[in-house]
């Protein structure tokens, strides 16, 4: 099996701007129409967000629900009308790198070799590369390179540690971890909520941002998704 990558960064560009094309206009005159300008963009943004979902068996609707679980959070937190934008379109396209790691690696469900893993971890620099040379989506891109680090510093691609990882990346982490357990996988079997809440919660200070994770518990309780 040949895991080797080759970064088509224009070509993974192209297809973005393609995917953007129908509010490309609207963009410069976001003043005369926001509303129908975001619903756009974020169809649009719904739609790449599919696309790379179809790649990696198993997360339908996963990106959506990651997406809705961070807004949520930082709006819990109190962070401003435009960084629940920002962490929204970040969570949607967080794996948009994905599109250059090969398929058979996306769902392998033996157990992954060294250098497999290192080539699965690409993905969010990858993602990082093709955000920054998109000017709808090169804001996003610190949330993408960093929402796999981990608070006590093991993760990746930085290992950056605490609060040196950005907010919103700590943000995306827990949502992103939770929906992964509760869904099914070709390397796993979906959690239910409060085994999965249990283990989000004694990740506090070790994976995850205290603060991020007590937020998060608390919205599941309100709504009913484990039990305290």
């Amino acid at each position: 099996m040949d895991n080797h990558i080759v970064v088509d960064l224009p070509a993974i560009v192209a297809i973005i701007a393609a995917a953007m094309i129908t509010i490309g206009s609207a963009y410069w005159s976001r003043m005369a129409l926001p509303r129908q300008i975001d619903q756009a963009y974020r169809a649009s943004l719904h739609a790449l967000a599919a696309a790379v979902e179809t790649k990696d068996s198993g997360t339908v609707g996963h990106a959506r629900r990651v997406a809705d679980y961070s807004v949520a959070i930082g709006r819990e937190l109190g962070l401003s009308p435009a960084e629940l934008q920002r962490i929204e379109h970040a969570a949607l396209l967080r794996d948009i790198g994905k599109v250059n790691i090969p398929h058979s690696l996306l769902n392998k469900s033996e157990a992954l070799t060294e250098e497999e893993f290192d080539i699965i971890k690409s993905h969010s620099k990858i993602g990082a590369d093709i955000a920054s040379q998109t000017p709808f989506l090169a804001r996003c891109a610190d949330i993408i390179t960093h929402h796999h680090e981990r608070w006590d510093g093991s993760g990746y691609p930085a290992a950056l540690q605490g609060e040196d990882i950005p907010l919103s990346a700590r943000i995306v982490a827990v949502a992103n971890d939770y929906d992964a357990m509760t869904s099914d996988r070709p390397y796993h079997k979906a959690l239910r909520g409060p085994a999965a809440a249990r283990i989000i919660r004694e990740g506090a200070a070790e994976a995850y941002d205290p603060a991020v994770v007590d937020m998060f518990l608390r919205i599941l309780e309100k709504e009913g998704t484990i039990l305290t």
